[in-house]
């Protein structure tokens, strides 16, 4: 299996699910994470966001290893992170709908909207609030062309009008990455993902919880129908983001029908064991066996796992990584006192 990887975990993406289950994925496999060295309150969740650098200075110190896992925020910056990582290091991306991105990530980050009955609307309708929200020059920023920021797209060409040069880019941040999740179609991400890695549907269960939820008011807000000009002007605002959503989702639906039928077979399988081991942790919660079949192994689950899938939040996982290095540092200090 593929144990040598970096996740860019863009916000609102179902970044955190992805996390949670990369890190348990990290910590089963005793790999080396990079996590980061500041001690400010949000060092469990960042990394190299939102400037992109990145040093070993950056991490904690690995004792004599290289580092082997990055789940954390971070701004894609292949140079800065393979001089970080282990050689070999794979890539791992993750997009979603633009506009769908925008829903999520302006009730997330715009609380003052409460009171309008249709905040969204009301935003992409109005240039002004569009303008002192992005900032008129900014190629980017949480609503403008974010997720190709993060993962990676030059910022000096989001605002080129040179459409050669800017595939051009999308190709080249496209060789970066060995997988791009499509937040739309999590689950049949996570499938492909498992097989170009060579994991297992154990290693890919996820708990079904939700684990970021609004208000019902603002999730009504969220969903309301927005028009066709206000969609228009999102679309030019972002424009980007979408550019960079159609390449990935063309690339993700090509790999998948190289993957053959049985594909779909093995998607239909892990949706039903998935349900099967949450609704066990959430019912009785103990040990149990599920036999083998033809898209898994044999494996056993207990109150432990099953305490993690219900409970344990990002920077528990987090935490629950760094121990691994942190006892592998320990060994390396008590090693090399009995020489």
């Amino acid at each position: 299996p593929v144990t040598n990887f970096v996740f860019i975990k863009v916000h609102k993406t179902a970044s955190g699910s992805t996390f949670m289950l990369l890190a348990r994925f990290g910590r089963n496999h005793g790999m080396t994470i990079c996590y980061p060295a500041s001690h400010r309150k949000a060092s469990h969740k960042q990394l190299s966001y939102p400037s992109g650098h990145l040093t070993k200075k950056n991490c904690r110190p690995a004792l004599g290893r290289d580092y082997t896992l990055i789940i954390h925020h971070s701004v894609m910056n292949k140079p800065a992170m393979d001089r970080v990582m282990a050689p070999g290091t794979r890539y791992i991306g993750i997009v979603r709908e633009p506009l769908n991105h925008f829903r999520s990530i302006f009730f997330w980050k715009n609380s003052g909207t409460r009171r309008k009955k249709n905040p969204l609307g009301a935003f992409l309708d109005r240039n002004k609030d569009r303008d002192r929200e992005l900032g008129r020059n900014k190629p980017y920023s949480k609503h403008r062309n974010f997720q190709s920021y993060t993962m990676g797209f030059p910022p000096k060409l989001m605002t080129s009008k040179n459409t050669s040069l800017i595939h051009q880019a999308l190709r080249t941040v496209g060789s970066w990455y060995s997988i791009v999740l499509i937040t739309e179609y999590w689950e049949e991400s996570l499938v492909l993902l498992k097989r170009k890695f060579c994991w297992t549907l154990f290693d890919i269960l996820h708990t079904t919880r939700k684990l970021h939820q609004l208000r019902p008011l603002q999730r009504r807000k969220e969903h309301v129908a927005l028009t066709d000009k206000q969609k228009n002007n999102h679309r030019k605002t972002s424009n980007i983001d979408y550019m960079m959503f159609d390449y990935f989702n063309n690339t993700f639906w090509q790999r998948v029908s190289e993957e053959g039928p049985d594909f779909w077979e093995e998607v239909a399988y892990y949706k039903t064991l998935n349900q099967e081991v949450n609704q066990h942790c959430n019912s009785i919660g103990g040990t149990r066996v599920f036999t083998a079949g033809k898209w898994s192994q044999e494996f056993t689950i207990d109150s432990k796992f099953c305490q993690e899938l219900k409970t344990w939040s990002e920077g528990k996982w987090a935490a629950a990584c760094w121990g691994v290095v942190d006892r592998q540092n320990n060994e390396m200090k008590n090693n090399k006192a009995s020489l």
